[in-house]
């Protein structure tokens, strides 16, 4: 009876995971609202069922329904609104909006996404981080949306993540963020209507993907940096975070170059690019600083303002340097 037990669970698991990876793709073969809207709800289904395997705090479940029902709410009132009207009102355009923002966890949208997290795993936190955007990045890439309200999504996710990176230690969390400022890029890439935001996507989850499971594999936690003594690993993570915040020559860096090359050829906003190209620097220092905590392991509070235990001009050649590589990179 107790085999049985297993084997219906493990069936249970890997059922609710191929049912959740097969409607998120399908979703995305889809130019119905209503029918991409049936897929997620599914997926959303499939996602709490798989959180109930793996986390054992109810009432964080319970608060992730919440939001999703929320926003699914809002999503199919302007849907049924327009369509009732046959009309494009702004107002139910912008509550549609509203409603992806909330579902991506887009600024000031944000604040439940690193809250539940923190009580995942990081087998769930891998689709919660990825899987579950893609259906969303999907819709606003099939609406005709202003470029002021593009910029207003790209500069809020773009910025405020990065400052609740700098003020935070615990990696969760700092996926978390990191994944919202990597939603400002995709973005970016959705507003000119280009399939490039699909390719930065894939990209992305797979770095993800290998970060997750070499967590999980050597059973670290959120605050690792004490823990790892290997050098090896140590080489290990460090690189998969060096690709995480692009620097060159590593795979993400050459998908940011492509998103900014294609951003300058068909836009003439350069101010935009001028402060993704900050955000990216700053993005570049917050990761190399979190690698001295590894690599030298320094008992240090804060990731930006760790002058204490660190020589002051050593901090500001590092980040000179990460700037200096990088505007070197994407000029050649």
């Amino acid at each position: 009876m107790k085999k049985f037990f297993i084997f219906f669970n493990m069936f249970s698991k890997f059922f609710i995971i191929i049912n959740l990876l097969m409607f998120s793709i399908l979703s995305i073969f889809l130019n119905d609202f209503f029918m991409i809207w049936f897929f997620m709800e599914i997926n959303n289904f499939m996602f709490i069922c798989l959180m109930c395997y793996k986390i054992s705090k109810k009432k964080i479940i319970f608060f992730y329904f919440i939001i999703q029902t929320m926003a699914s709410l809002f999503l199919i009132f302007s849907l049924l609104y327009s369509s009732f009207f046959f009309l494009q009102f702004n107002y139910s355009k912008m509550m549609f909006i509203l409603s992806l923002s909330l579902k991506l966890g887009i600024p000031p949208f944000h604040l439940w996404m690193p809250l539940i997290s923190l009580f995942m795993n990081w087998e769930i936190l891998f689709f919660f981080l990825s899987i579950q955007k893609i259906t969303p990045l999907y819709m606003m890439s099939l609406m005709e949306i202003k470029p002021f309200m593009f910029y207003l999504m790209i500069l809020s996710s773009s910025f405020i993540s990065t400052f609740k990176m700098m003020m935070n230690l615990n990696f969760k969390i700092i996926l978390t963020y990191s994944s919202i400022n990597q939603t400002s890029w995709m973005l970016l890439l959705i507003m000119f209507k280009n399939i490039l935001w699909f390719m930065y996507f894939i990209i992305y989850s797979i770095i993800l993907l290998m970060i997750n499971l070499m967590f999980q594999f050597l059973k670290l936690s959120h605050n690792f940096f004490y823990t790892i003594k290997s050098l090896n690993l140590q080489l290990m993570y460090m690189f998969m975070f060096f690709n995480m915040a692009s620097l060159p020559p590593l795979s993400f860096f050459f998908m940011k170059w492509l998103s900014i090359y294609n951003f300058l050829f068909n836009s003439n906003m350069y101010l935009i690019f001028i402060i993704m190209l900050i955000n990216s620097f700053i993005l570049i220092y917050i990761y190399i600083n979190m690698m001295t905590l590894l690599m030298f392991f320094y008992s240090l509070k804060s990731k930006m303002f760790f002058m204490v235990n660190y020589p002051f001009k050593k901090t500001y050649l590092i980040l000179f340097m990460s700037f200096f590589l990088s505007l070197t990179m994407i000029l050649i």
